[in-house]
């Protein structure tokens, strides 16, 4: 896996010049962050946190740093849809924004660049934070300041194509969730816009091709574009296997396109693996429901019916307000409500 990751490095310095000139990411901790992404993708949390710690012992003070370690505390959260994190989440975010603040009284253009992408990122992260745990109208405000920070960044430096994958998110989904805002004229369309910017971080971006990719997979499913989503997932998940990251999507993929023979495939190797650590029985709900959906699709109603059973014996396991929130779901299984 060093290896992989060695190669990475060098592959990217020849089109990332400019970081060799920067106090913050220079190659060697470059290298670092990739190897946390590694961890953090596979489902590591604290062997992605540890080497974020080293990363800290070497750039004391680096934004970077702070940045990395929420990431992780916000994927950890988000794979097991629980707020096990949030303070430590939101100190990390403080913490990245002060230090960039700090940083930007004096340094370079590729470090200025690299710090308003790092401030765009936790608020990015502090609105998909507020969005599962907290206020859609908080998660909406820093959704801008996130846009905001990227722009400016891409002034400073517009061949950091990183910032592009933050304002590509923010165009794309701005657009699909706007509703009554896009059709009454508040809201632009720039789906397209997003797409082309989501495309481009991921053939072009420095170190962010990675998450441009698992970014792109669901704007695939968004529009239906099934197989460049089974395409992606399963390219990912040569690299990312240990984790459920590119499962969900690949699942969902198969499912939506109705290949399910495929889909009860990888959401069985997320049901087994949720099986062993449920959690919260927010995730096994969400996984169980489409599995035993797959199943009834083609006849196979004894395996639909194990998977009921399942439900059924944990069904005092699951708290009230997972309850609340998979209320349908867990509906469908015991008999009050049908698909």
């Amino acid at each position: 896996m060093a290896a992989i990751v060695t190669g990475i490095v060098f592959a990217l310095a020849l089109n990332c010049a400019g970081l060799e000139q920067s106090s913050l990411l220079p190659p060697e901790s470059l290298e670092l962050v990739l190897r946390g992404e590694e961890f953090l993708l596979n489902g590591r949390w604290d062997d992605a946190y540890r080497l974020y710690d080293e990363l800290g012992d070497r750039s004391p003070g680096n934004p970077a740093v702070y940045l990395f370690r929420a990431a992780v505390l916000q994927a950890e959260m988000t794979d097991r849809e629980e707020n096990i994190h949030g303070r430590r989440f939101s100190a990390s975010c403080d913490s990245t924004e002060s230090a960039v603040r700090s940083h930007l009284r004096d340094c370079s253009a590729i470090d200025s660049a690299l710090c308003y992408l790092f401030l765009g990122h936790q608020y990015a992260y502090r609105s998909l934070y507020e969005g599962r745990f907290g206020s859609k109208l908080a998660a909406f405000r820093n959704g801008r300041k996130a846009r905001k920070a990227y722009a400016q960044g891409l002034r400073v430096d517009s061949t950091l194509y990183d910032l592009y994958l933050g304002l590509g998110l923010y165009h794309y989904w701005k657009s699909v969730r706007a509703g009554i805002l896009k059709t009454a004229g508040i809201f632009k369309d720039e789906r397209d816009r997003g797409l082309g910017e989501i495309s481009l971080a991921a053939d072009s971006a420095c170190f962010s091709r990675t998450a441009a990719r698992s970014a792109l997979i669901w704007v695939m499913i968004n529009e239906k574009r099934y197989d460049s989503a089974i395409s992606i997932c399963r390219a990912m998940l040569e690299q990312f296997s240990q984790s459920n990251t590119f499962y969900w999507p690949l699942a969902e993929a198969l499912f939506r396109s109705e290949q399910y023979s495929a889909a009860i495939e990888n959401y069985s190797i997320i049901f087994d693996r949720l099986v062993q650590s449920p959690g919260n029985y927010y995730n096994i709900l969400e996984c169980a429901y489409y599995l035993h959906r797959a199943y009834r699709e083609l006849d196979r109603e004894d395996k639909a019916a194990e998977v009921s059973d399942y439900v059924r014996s944990v069904n005092d396991l699951i708290p009230a307000e997972v309850r609340r929130a998979q209320k349908d779901k867990l509906a469908a299984f015991l008999g009050r409500r049908r698909y």
